[in-house]
């Protein structure tokens, strides 16, 4: 029994990059959720008075901004980001 196109076509894997797309858009929906869970438990911490942060954590977040700052140097500025002195 010979098949038809359309049955070829639904039997065939999709395309890798279809996947890796889905896969990609996957991981943005939920680095979005693992954030926005971040902040309420933050918000949530501030307001009762109980939100305390290292000096150690303040270094790290300053310390990653300046190396993030620094690499994009190079590249196309992203919008908002503060421009390098001149």
């Amino acid at each position: 029994m010979k098949r038809t196109n359309q049955e070829r076509e639904a039997f065939r894997s999709p395309p890798a990059e279809t996947d890796a797309h889905s896969q990609e858009a996957a991981l943005t929906k939920r680095k979005a959720e693992l954030r926005a869970q971040k902040v309420q438990r933050i918000k949530k911490q501030i307001e009762e008075g109980t939100y305390d942060v290292s000096a150690v954590d303040i270094i790290r977040g300053f310390a990653r901004s300046e190396i993030s700052w620094l690499l994009n140097l190079a590249g196309a500025p992203s919008p908002g980001a503060r421009q390098p002195p001149s």
